[in-house]
């Protein structure tokens, strides 16, 4: 029969080195968990910034489709929500669905934005002619004239920054509905 012989050498880890390796690791853990926060915080704040494209191009196609409106300056200002309704029932005139239009987009900027607010200012190159005048209300015979001017549209709204504490921002746009 053989006997079996110990080693006084020790082969494998001690407990110390596991140790050592396992703080080496979390601190790994705990840089990559920093990234991934500054990560998500800014592809929300590129989801912010791409939604308030959309909503700035979603008004200037309301203004776009209300052009006799937009020559009587109805589409100017801040826009506020309200109660302006417009139904198969009682249709709105032109400068009631242009309070129904900044209506709806205001509480859109509201719902879609922390703190979200649209401004529309549109100004014109010139005046009308005095032979070229706006049909109460336009017709297929009788359009209202291309406009001769330009809106700028701006939305702003509150963003988490850096250090994670709100900063306002804003976008522009200006075009010649």
């Amino acid at each position: 029969m053989k006997k079996f012989t110990t080693n006084k050498k020790q082969t494998g880890f001690t407990l110390i080195e596991v140790l050592v390796a396992v703080l080496v690791f979390s601190f790994g853990l705990l840089g990559i968990a920093g990234m991934m926060t500054i990560s998500v915080r800014n592809n929300h704040n590129g989801y912010l910034r791409s939604q308030a494209n959309f909503l700035a191009e979603n008004m200037v196609d309301r203004i776009r489709a209300n052009s006799a409106a937009l020559w009587r300056d109805e589409y100017t200002g801040t826009v506020t929500t309200g109660d302006a309704d417009c139904t198969l029932e009682e249709p709105c005139d032109f400068a009631e669905l242009a309070t129904y239009d900044m209506q709806q987009w205001a509480e859109s900027l509201g719902l879609i934005l922390p703190n979200g607010v649209g401004t529309i200012s549109c100004n014109r190159n010139v005046d009308l002619s005095p032979n070229i005048s706006i049909a109460d209300p336009p017709s297929i015979w009788l359009p209202a004239p291309p406009y001769n001017g330009v809106c700028t549209i701006t939305v702003a709204w509150d963003e988490s920054n850096e250090t994670g504490s709100k900063s306002g921002q804003s976008l522009t746009l200006v075009v010649q509905p």
